[in-house]
């Protein structure tokens, strides 16, 4: 079976965890190039700014993945517009549970009204990883420093 050509997987990656990079090794097997693109989602609140957040992420990627067709891109603007930069054909998203799912089908539709060419492409959590997320991550982090603080 042929490869699939390129593709970006956008997010906030705030911060990096084991449900990202397990995405990434599974897109980076079906695409010939996948880029990870650090980006900004203006529904959340990001404390880090998205140059260190773009640094972590390469470190992590470049060190733990070593993947040669997986490039960690900085994206400021829209998703589409990086697509035609690099002339993908497809977006990369993740579905943990019913909980994402309507947002994700909105989101790949308005990319379609946008690009009509481009295709989402979803991959399912796999069952260890769904209730790892970046909120909950970020969470722990706060309530550990609090913990500290008091200490």
């Amino acid at each position: 079976m042929s490869k699939l050509h390129r593709a970006v997987f956008p997010g906030s990656f705030n911060p990096l965890h084991d449900g990202h990079l397990n995405i990434i090794k599974r897109a980076a097997h079906l695409f010939e190039y996948l880029y990870v693109a650090v980006s900004i989602n203006i529904d959340k609140k990001n404390k880090a700014d998205i140059r260190d957040r773009f640094q972590k992420v390469k470190n992590i990627i470049d060190k733990k993945l070593k993947l040669k067709n997986v490039k960690v891109v900085l994206n400021n603007g829209l998703t589409i517009n990086l697509l035609k930069k690099f002339k993908c054909q497809y977006i990369v998203r993740s579905i943990r549970g019913v909980r994402d799912i309507q947002y994700e089908i909105n989101m790949a539709q308005n990319n379609h009204l946008l690009a009509n060419k481009i295709e989402t492409i979803f991959f399912v959590s796999s069952n260890k990883l769904k209730k790892v997320s970046s909120s909950n991550l970020r969470e722990l982090i706060r309530q550990k420093r609090l913990i500290k603080k008091g200490s």
